[in-house]
């Protein structure tokens, strides 16, 4: 029974590895291609293919018994370093082959490897546990369902424990250790003889390896994974000498601020507030959607100090590092309320009305969650706008070429819900085959727009399809265009 017991074990920590590879695998990757349906579609899908060819391998190779499980958990724990060594490797494969393709090889390169041994681990136990024909069945399915429950366990685990507990080359670099004593463990059921010093210097290595990975650039004041994305904040000098603060969720600059002033740096930031000053004396309830480090509503808050300001972050964790980092923690600032809620729930939780709700929010460096970009969402924040109030949203897209497919579908999607609506420039010098910054307004009338038609130029970039729903809403897809034709941002 014992022996049986250990099988289960060897069972369980394969699915338990090849859900934390997954899931730290595709937070790894998500720097370069993000967190959307297209990089999880490819992790997800190169994880499965690798374990398909790893269990029919797998079953050749305990049929053919000249290979030991324990050799294929040593290939599995030294090929699990990969994703620890190999970080930078997404970067290339991008520039190399694309968006899709390039997060497709990414995945292949990075995490395949560990998975397709691991893949092996199921039939070379269900041989090991079968001793006669009439309960081979039985055996391979308690075989199975401990491999199974190692993988639900792992989600759970990695998601909600692990990633927000330790850095990520410390978490893939624990895996691969893990790995080890697996084989370590096998070699002692199942028969075989590691060599001990190579195994304890991999059972101690290479986690030490994870954690010496996981040192933060000299220009990095902090890093961490939360539940809901990776954060850092990094203080550099821009182009123009000054020295600026930026707050990084998933690879993209969500928040940036001037040292010497807390003055927001970002170009969308500065030219939304030009555009509400035109009339800020009318704007005394507002909502935010998406804080990041609310550099926005501070500034808001400045121009019109009696502004009562709401604000909707998902993440806690981004808010305590505005408070520690950037402007909003340099004093209190009781006009702004922060409430850690999904957008879409916070705006069905209640029915009051804003003079100005302003949507900013990205789950990647130019992508944004579709959740919040539909027909439905739009129409939620038009219901949460005053009759004599705007709707303002920063949104990323270049103005010609075929990564304007969103742009043209979300102004679609807009015009149906606004009874105006308009889409400005931030900065009518950039290319228009150039990745920028735009502002969309929606309003009840034209007569809301005011002097912002003479003093900001107007994309020429025309609706087209047909708007964005709940129930179709291929975002991702069409986002995906901007990189497959080369993402570039002047």
């Amino acid at each position: 029974m014992s022996r049986r017991l250990g099988f289960f074990a060897l069972a369980f920590g394969s699915g338990f590895a090849v859900l934390a590879i997954e899931i730290a695998g595709a937070r790894l990757i998500a720097p370069v291609f993000g967190l959307s349906v297209v990089p999880w579609t490819a992790v997800i899908g190169v994880i499965l293919a690798a374990l398909a060819l790893g269990s029919h391998l797998g079953g050749r190779l305990a049929d053919a018994g000249r290979i030991p499980l324990w050799r294929v958990l040593v290939v599995a724990s030294l090929t699990g370093a990969l994703p620890v060594l190999g970080a930078g490797f997404p970067w290339l494969a991008s520039e190399a082959f694309g968006f899709i393709p390039g997060a497709v090889v990414s995945a292949l390169v990075l995490f395949a490897p560990p998975v397709l041994c691991l893949g092996a681990v199921v039939p070379y136990l269900v041989q090991a546990d079968t001793e006669d024909l009439a309960s081979v069945g039985r055996r391979a399915g308690d075989i199975s369902a401990a491999a199974t429950a190692g993988s639900i366990i792992g989600s759970f685990v990695t998601g909600f424990v692990l990633l927000p507990l330790m850095p990520l080359p410390t978490l893939l670099g624990l895996t691969a250790g893990a790995l080890m004593v697996m084989a370590v463990a096998s070699a002692r059921m199942l028969g075989g003889r590691p060599n001990t010093g190579q195994t304890v210097a991999a059972v101690i290595g290479l986690p030490i390896l994870g954690v010496l990975t996981s040192g933060l650039p000299s220009d990095t004041l902090h890093a961490e994974q939360t539940l809901h994305t990776s954060i850092s904040v990094t203080e550099r000098p821009w182009a123009d000498g000054r020295m600026v603060r930026e707050l990084w969720q998933n690879g993209g600059s969500s928040s940036a601020e001037y040292v010497e002033s807390g003055r927001p740096a970002h170009l969308y930031a500065t030219t939304s507030l030009a555009m509400i000053e035109t009339r800020i004396e009318e704007v005394d309830h507002a909502l935010v959607l998406g804080g990041a480090a609310l550099s926005l509503p501070v500034a808001l808050q400045e121009a019109h100090p009696g502004m009562e300001i709401d604000v909707v972050e998902i993440d806690p964790a981004v808010t305590r590092l505005a408070e520690r980092y950037f402007a909003f923690g340099q004093q209190d600032r009781p006009g702004i309320r922060v409430h850690h809620d999904d957008a879409r729930v916070f705006l069905r939780s209640g029915d009051a009305r804003y003079d100005l709700v302003y949507l900013d929010v990205f789950d990647h460096l130019l992508t944004v969650p579709w959740t919040m970009v539909t027909e439905e969402a739009l129409g939620e924040m038009r219901a949460r706008t005053s009759p004599h109030g705007v709707f303002m949203a920063n949104v990323l897209s270049p103005l010609e070429g075929d990564g304007t497919a969103f742009l043209t579908r979300f102004r679609t999607t807009l015009e149906a819900v606004f009874p105006a609506s308009r889409i400005y420039l931030t900065d009518p010098s950039t290319d228009p085959g150039a990745t920028q910054n735009l502002i969309v307004v929606g309003a009840e009338s034209e007569a809301a727009f005011g002097d912002l038609d003479t003093a900001w130029e107007l994309a020429s970039v025309p609706a087209s399809g047909r708007p964005l729903t709940d129930a179709w809403a291929p975002v991702e897809s069409l986002q995906a265009r901007v990189f497959m034709e080369g993402l570039r941002w002047r």
